[in-house]
């Protein structure tokens, strides 16, 4: 990266009610319900992602933290595990033993 070059980090703001999408198209009205489902789905995920990550960008990059990463609360081992039911961190450290440590799986879903 240049010294002069400015890293910007991108504000998504957060989503407003919803409902605007009913003026700009009244035939989205008869499928309202699956609509207000689906955003609310959306809102609840958001402020999930909001909460835990700090938003969406720094969720976005969520793939440059992979790996162990040590922090003031601990050390923390993220990994892409799409579908996964359970994990175990095994090696030298536990003989092994994948029942040695438990791994608590976060999924956004």
């Amino acid at each position: 990266m240049e010294r002069d070059e400015v890293v910007r980090i991108k504000i998504i703001p957060p989503p407003s009610c919803g409902k605007k999408i009913y003026e700009i198209d009244p035939l989205l009205l008869t499928h309202h319900d699956h609509l207000d489902f689906c955003f609310g789905r959306y809102l609840r995920l958001r402020e999930d992602i909001d909460k835990h990550e700090g938003g969406l960008d720094p969720f976005s990059r969520g793939h440059e933290n992979f790996g162990f990463r040590q922090s003031v609360t601990g050390i923390t081992y993220r990994e892409w595990t799409p579908g996964a039911k359970s994990a175990a961190l095994i090696g030298d450290f536990n003989n092994w033993n994948p029942n040695a440590a438990v791994i608590t799986l976060v999924c956004f879903s």
